[in-house]
């Protein structure tokens, strides 16, 4: 009876109703599988992206950092689901890491642009009133491709802990490492940036132990549901909370405060008491060491831990009668007068001008504008009043601005009462009247109606079309309007040029430069509310940003105002108040190209530059290219893949499962020219297929019919040799089979087909 049970039966059963010859376990969706975790990566590295620039905004192409980011994901999700050996994987992964240093390596300009964008975003939150690194001109594409490499460690990271299904904890330690940043900074990140991270992070975290696509799939689809079900549901119980935390004397506020005055301000002022305390240590060490020095070297023999014989006061007493200070102690500079904030004496903000600006004179550009404006003929402003004289030495001369040069140092310290939520707006003098790019105020005492905001210069034809071409038909839309046309067609630049003689400073900016600061913005958003109908105004003084105002120690805050927050913006007269209206665009760091008229990133900049039709159809034709190459690089990816694992199952020896595939291929085949489903393994059916593929000799076809037969209803056991007739017989066929086929069959048969 043992041995009977140990005896194999030896007879397989087989079923033709079924497409399949045998009986295998099933697919795991390697394909689908990779698919997920392609998309659980990049979402990942989008969110961890989002979060970053959500406090410190950076200047980068984002739609094309999200492609490259998708690109290398693709790749490396490909890496590590390939069937190749593992050392393969890790040399093309090592080929890749240099051909991405490589790159690095011989475009550092972009490299080094990428680290100075990152840091001027930290400055511009953190110290706003510190210089900005410079930024080098560099092409849109190549800096998103430089910030694609530099977070290419991340996506490696990410998808090969999808990839070994370990480390998960690792991963999100990365994810969460802005926020933390962030909150170590004391801001706080967007809430949107919060929850596109608690989305990824649970969509990656259910996809990271799948080991099947339908699997994958399903847990990354109902994990999103989920988490997107609960993210709304906490935005809206969110809402009543944020209503709670908004009046000033609540609870909220009031233990705030509390916290500030009581807890963080007394640890701040111990750690600059002490702060201080080590300052003056060393200084007084330094001090005390300079001293010995020199004595040192008017005495060469005297020993230094001697204290020097004191001269007598009538020696050291200077003819004059005045106390000379000891040249070994430094002594502090006099504190500059506070500055009469009143319309006359105000301190203007410095505005460098052309070649007055750089000559080597030695005056200041602030004291060339003035003389240069000083020149002007007299001017009169007519209202129905009377007749007043109009003065523009308040102003720079706007046809010589050809870049902006901030005042250095500290001009004088603003208090107010209770801490700013904005940036303060503080106004130094008031532009009236436009003629001949020149601003020019009006003397005290003089009485406007606000039909005298609305004059303009007739020469302004090109402007005046514009904005009639529109013609906005309210306030709101007319603000719109004029921060729409500087968002698509200008760029902030710190060295525009000089307006060329017989041009208006405002059309110029607008229509043929396209580059400038806030004089550049102000004054053409003023002339355009005034063409449009608004009684607007020019104004120019400082912008003190709220992070400059500190609590002093009676309650109030206060600011120390440099030269370099001077500023211009435009006021516009809404019942009865005038309004501050912010057009300047910020500064992102990217000088256009010579040559190339400045435009913004917008899509349809190219309306008024010659230039522009040009520049479209090359970054069309570059971003059609571009996604060409990368579907196609996909597709012939995922068909040499699919074909490669279908010849690894074709050279299987085990059980004849080999031969069985390759017969099966080759009905597939025949059934793709075009013969109809039959049951291959009956007599008529074998004998029809071989009829069906003449490409294959008869005695092949009818030893693979055989040898099918044997392995699925015989306990016969198939040889390496055997396996490998069959699968030469298979690869002279498909060779000559392709050269038959026509170009689009051809490419199905390889690309879609994957045989």
């Amino acid at each position: 009876m043992k041995e009977r049970k140990n005896i194999r039966d030896g007879i397989a059963f087989y079923s033709p109703k079924g497409p399949k010859l045998y009986t295998t376990k099933r697919e795991p969706h390697p394909f689908l599988l990779a698919a997920v975790q392609l998309l659980a990566v990049w979402f990942l590295a989008f969110s961890w992206w989002q979060s970053l620039t959500s406090a410190f905004p950076m200047d980068a192409d984002a739609p094309r950092l999200y492609l490259f980011c998708f690109l290398f994901t693709a790749i490396l999700t490909v890496l590590w689901n390939s069937p190749l050996r593992r050392l393969w994987k890790c040399s093309i992964l090592l080929l890749l890491f240099c051909l991405a240093g490589a790159w690095i390596w011989r475009h550092l300009e972009a490299a080094m642009n990428v680290i100075n964008l990152t840091a001027n975003a930290y400055l511009a939150v953190r110290r706003p009133d510190a210089d900005p690194y410079p930024i080098q001109p560099i092409p849109d594409p190549e800096m998103a491709f430089m910030f694609a490499l530099f977070l290419l460690p991340l996506l490696l990271i990410w998808s090969l802990i999808l990839h070994l299904r370990k480390g998960k904890i690792f991963a999100y330690l990365l994810l969460l490492a802005p926020a933390a940043w962030i909150l170590a900074e004391t801001l706080v990140p967007s809430e949107l940036s919060c929850w596109l991270v608690l989305l990824s992070g649970g969509i990656y975290g259910s996809v990271c132990g799948c080991r099947e696509g339908r699997g994958a799939l399903f847990k990354g689809l109902s994990s999103a549901c989920i988490l997107a079900l609960l993210i709304l549901l906490s935005s809206f119980t969110s809402r009543p909370l944020e209503d709670y935390k908004e009046p000033s004397d609540g609870l909220y506020a009031r233990t705030r405060e509390t916290i500030e005055t009581e807890w963080i301000k007394p640890l701040q002022d111990s750690y600059n008491q002490a702060k201080a305390e080590r300052e003056e240590k060393k200084q007084l060490a330094w001090e005390t060491s300079s001293k010995q020095e020199q004595n040192q070297e008017k005495n060469p023999g005297q020993n230094p831990e001697q204290e020097p014989e004191q001269p007598d006061a009538d020696e050291t007493q200077p003819d004059s009668g005045e106390a000379q200070p000891d040249p070994a102690f430094p002594q502090p500079e006099p504190e500059p007068a506070a500055p009469d904030l009143t319309p006359e004496t105000d301190i203007q903000p410095d505005f460098a001008a052309g070649p007055s600006a750089d000559s080597a004179s030695g005056n200041d550009s602030q004291s060339s504008a003035e003389n240069d404006a000083g020149n002007l003929p007299d001017v009169f402003f007519n209202n129905k009043n009377g007749s007043y004289p109009a003065s523009a030495d308040r102003f720079p001369n706007l046809n010589n601005l050809s870049h902006f040069q901030p005042d250095t140092g500290a001009l004088f310290t603003l208090t107010l009462d209770s801490r700013p939520e904005e940036t303060v707006y503080h106004p130094s003098a008031y532009g009236v009247f436009y003629m001949d790019s020149h601003w020019y105020d009006l003397p005290s005492g003089c009485e406007l109606s606000p039909e005298d905001y609305l004059s303009y210069p007739d020469e302004l034809k090109r402007l005046k079309k514009l904005c009639q071409q529109h013609a906005p038909t309210t306030l709101e839309k007319t603000s719109d309007f004029i921060q729409r046309e500087f968002e698509e067609y200008t760029v902030y630049d710190f060295e525009p040029g000089p307006t060329p003689s017989g041009k208006d400073f405002a059309e110029y900016f607008l229509f043929d430069n396209q580059k400038g600061f806030c004089v550049h913005f102000a004054t053409a958003a003023v002339l355009m509310y005034r063409i449009c109908g608004y009684p607007a105004r020019y104004v120019q003084g400082y912008a003190i940003p709220a992070s400059a105002f500190h609590r002093q120690e009676d309650g109030s805050y206060a600011a120390e105002v440099t030269g370099e927050m001077g500023h211009a913006w435009c006021q516009i007269l809404e019942n009865g108040e005038w309004i501050t209206k912010e057009h300047t665009l910020p500064y992102h760091g990217v000088r256009p190209e010579p040559g190339i008229p400045a435009v913004s990133s917008s899509r349809h900049a190219w309306v008024r530059n010659a230039a522009g039709w040009r520049l479209l159809f090359l970054k069309a034709c570059a971003v059609g290219i571009l996604c060409l190459t990368a579907a196609a690089l996909l597709l012939f990816i995922q068909a040499a893949l699919r074909r490669q694992r279908r010849y690894q199952k074709f050279r299987s020896t085990r059980r004849g499962a080999g031969i069985r595939r390759i017969y099966r291929a080759l009905y597939d085949t025949a059934v793709f020219q075009g013969m109809e489903k039959i049951d291959i393994l009956s007599f008529q059916g074998s004998r029809r297929l071989r009829d069906s593929l003449p490409l294959i000799a008869t005695e092949d076809m009818e030893w693979l019919y055989q040898a099918v037969l044997e392995t699925m209803f015989y306990q016969r056991t198939v040889t390496k040799e055997e396996t490998r007739h069959a699968w030469k017989i298979y690869q002279q066929f498909s060779h000559a089979y392709k050269r038959e086929l026509t170009i689009s069959k051809k490419f199905i048969y390889s690309y879609i087909k994957a045989m």
